[in-house]
């Protein structure tokens, strides 16, 4: 690892301590999840999609200064495609959200710090990669989908489905319009950060938000 991408880890692995109380509740991961209090970002257990969407449209309406938001992808997409999408309309990053797709195998989904250099932003997929590893334990097909995701996060894939920001509304609002973006969410004004909740919606959650088959093969990395 060269030193450029060794300073970026460092930045990243440094803000994660910034925002430690700000956590995703794995829907999709068989661990427990941390209580969920205040306020919310993102669906509920076995809420409809559609009517999460429209939850999401209505949080941007009306005049406002910055908001904490979760900005849900179309589809999963690579961190450098992602990064260019956040320039394209430019908000402060705090937290990028992983999972790796894979065909009826349930894997973990996390939440890193993103750093708001372009370094660091790229480096939090390395992050993710170990964080998939540390929480991928307790059955042997466990550990061998962590396996499978953690090779596939350090290589870079198309597995960022959303990411934490705070912006304008009105920047919120043109983000929403991208074609990559399927839904932001924005937190009301007096949200604090490290006290509120991140529920991703993943692109596999098309009718209502529930886990997703795990009876298919692991495939290799």
């Amino acid at each position: 690892m060269n030193s450029v991408a060794r300073r970026a880890l460092v930045a990243v692995l440094a803000a994660g301590l910034l925002v430690a109380g700000l956590y995703v509740v794995g829907r999709l991961n068989p661990v427990p999840a941390p209580a969920i209090t205040g306020d919310v970002l993102g669906p509920d257990n076995g809420e409809q999609v559609t009517a999460y969407l429209d939850r999401a449209d209505a949080s941007l309406a009306g005049p406002g200064g910055e908001r904490w938001a979760l900005v849900s992808l179309v589809e999963a997409t690579t961190p450098n495609a992602v990064w260019a999408l956040t320039q394209n309309v430019p908000t402060s990053l705090s937290q990028s959200i992983f999972n790796v797709p894979i065909d009826r195998v349930q894997t973990p989904t996390v939440a890193v710090p993103s750093g708001n250099t372009e370094a660091s932003f790229l480096a939090s997929s390395a992050v993710a990669a170990e964080s998939v590893l540390r929480r991928s334990t307790g059955t042997d097909r466990a550990r061998a989908v962590g396996e499978v995701a953690s090779a596939r996060l350090r290589a870079g894939c198309a597995c960022v489905v959303g990411v934490v920001v705070r912006a304008p509304l009105d920047r919120l609002r043109i983000l929403a319009e991208a074609s990559q973006v399927r839904a932001v969410q924005a937190l009301p004004a007096d949200a604090s950060a490290g006290l509120f909740s991140v529920v991703p919606l993943l692109p596999t959650m098309t009718t209502v938000v529930a886990p997703a088959p795990d009876d298919g093969p692991i495939p290799p990395a």
